[in-house]
């Protein structure tokens, strides 16, 4: 999981991406990049580190033009080092820069198609190989010739093609201008914004990068579909993807997206109020003091719950906002390092008391457990756990960091089996069902609750796949 924007302008955009980025930090924290090209040439600068770690007021200098892309990393396939930071460059047969979110499942497929032709791979990044597709694609269709629209739109289409798995692209393309691209099951999400002016579109993983620059959000570039805004400022919509059924990666709206968001028509802030009321139908009716939320994602979810199960919502446990989100750490070590410094118990709501514990999910435990453990120490009398997102027994294959089974402590286990690991006096999940009426959009994908994957693949791929992340976190 990553975030990505993408801007073309009448004016400079510097300034414009690196606040969208802002935004979107919550999507990535291991790296971050900004790409922008000028009259004469794209420059690129990409670095470890949070947004505003890596850019400083030198960087509006250098990094001029009316036409870029940004990134911030998540690391999920490739380790955390600056050359596989993006947004990725290149100069053939014109400059390209492109930037992606999600991930894709045959990528050893794509390196082996451009070693064929003579192409060879200089990170172990994904979107390497499919900007190489791409490159190789539009240098066979202009030929001689000077690139033009037609030649963007054949080329994304060949490359789509070959790609599988999870994407949302922006691309960057020298004499042309901004490419957006979503793979045939809409898994990621990307937005297109204009400003109010119409003198500038956007392209955002979510809706919330484009109200902060004073956007208004168009709609949401559709599964399998491309999206160019020429130089001239002219929208072509082209649909280059065979559409399979819509696979919506339900993670978005239980964790990942910002809570002011809204993803393919629905607000993620309604779908975790109605996440909360679902929960409330298969909460037991334990006797209870108040709900607290594990911060900051469960907040709108346990208010939802506490409101419909009528006890009081308490703020028990503040967070550091100057530590990051723990979940997208690459390491149990360091999810445990930060727990500690992340949150404090307020003893006052806490010392003697009967809690419901909500977070909006359980993936490791390693967080969960280590919350509950701080409850006690505060003195809580029972603390009752609840998630509103179903057990999660599967590996995300699509951009999400829990690639094996064995990080997955539901997997292969029962309920009570996973309370006795974390040390709550009950544990409570969401139904598959719940979840499915709480988020109100046209297919959702569910493979790491249900096993069922969208987009069919051989067991040896799950399989290949864990086995290469495991090593690169090793690493």
């Amino acid at each position: 999981m990553c975030g990505i924007i993408g801007i073309i302008s009448t004016k400079e955009v510097y300034s414009n991406l690196y606040v969208g980025l802002l935004a979107l930090q919550h999507r990535g924290q291991d790296a971050c990049g900004i790409c922008v090209q000028d009259d004469e040439d794209m420059h690129v600068k990409r670095e470890v580190g949070l947004v505003g770690d890596v850019f400083t007021d030198l960087d509006a200098e250098r990094l001029k033009g009316k036409i870029g892309i940004g990134h911030v990393r998540y690391t999920t396939a490739g380790t955390n080092i600056t050359k596989n930071a993006q947004p990725f460059k290149v100069q053939m047969p014109v400059n390209i820069a492109m930037a992606s979110n999600g991930n894709t499942i045959n990528t050893e497929d794509l390196v082996d198609y451009l070693w064929d032709n003579n192409i060879s791979m200089h990170t172990s990044s994904d979107l390497e190989a499919i900007l190489g597709v791409f490159k190789f694609e539009l240098k066979k269709e202009a030929g001689r010739s000077k690139v033009t629209s037609e030649h963007v739109f054949n080329a994304a289409q060949k490359m789509m093609k070959r790609v599988r798995g999870s994407y949302s692209l922006v691309i960057m393309v020298e004499g042309v201008g901004l490419l957006a691209v979503r793979d045939s099951y809409a898994i990621r999400p990307l937005v297109l914004g204009k400003s109010r002016e119409g003198n500038s579109y956007v392209f955002a993983s979510e809706s919330v990068a484009i109200d902060v620059l004073g956007y208004k959000a168009m709609y949401d570039v559709r599964a399998g579909e491309a999206v160019l805004v020429d130089f001239d400022f002219n929208v072509t919509r082209r649909i280059i993807g065979k559409v399979k059924k819509k696979a919506h990666c339900m993670f978005e709206f239980v964790y990942f997206a910002r809570p002011d968001t809204v993803l393919d028509h629905v607000s993620v802030y309604e779908a975790r109020l109605a996440l909360g009321r679902e929960l409330s139908k298969v909460w037991s009716g334990k006797d209870i003091d108040s709900v607290i939320p594990a911060p900051d994602t469960s907040r709108t979810a346990a208010l939802a719950f506490a409101n419909k199960i009528g006890v009081n919502y308490r703020e028990g446990l503040i967070k550091n906002r100057y530590i990051g989100r723990t979940f997208i750490m690459p390491s149990d070590g360091q999810r445990r390092d930060a727990l500690r410094i992340k949150i404090n118990p307020i003893s006052s709501e806490i010392k003697g008391k009967k809690i419901a514990l909500l977070d909006d999910s359980i993936v490791r435990g390693t967080t969960a457990k280590k919350t509950i453990e701080l409850l006690r120490n505060a003195g809580a009398k029972e603390v009752h756990l609840l998630s509103s997102c179903p057990p999660i027994i599967k590996p995300c294959i699509y951009g999400i960091d829990m690639p094996t089974h064995e990080e997955l402590i539901a997997h292969n286990r029962t309920v009570d089996e996973i309370d006795e690991i974390l040390g709550a006096d009950s544990l409570t999940y969401q139904s598959v069902e719940g979840l499915e009426r709480a988020i109100p959009i046209d297919h959702l994908c569910t493979a790491c609750i249900t096993g069922k994957y969208p987009i069919p693949m051989e067991d040896e791929i799950l399989k290949r796949m864990g086995e290469k992340r495991k090593k690169e976190k090793k690493e």
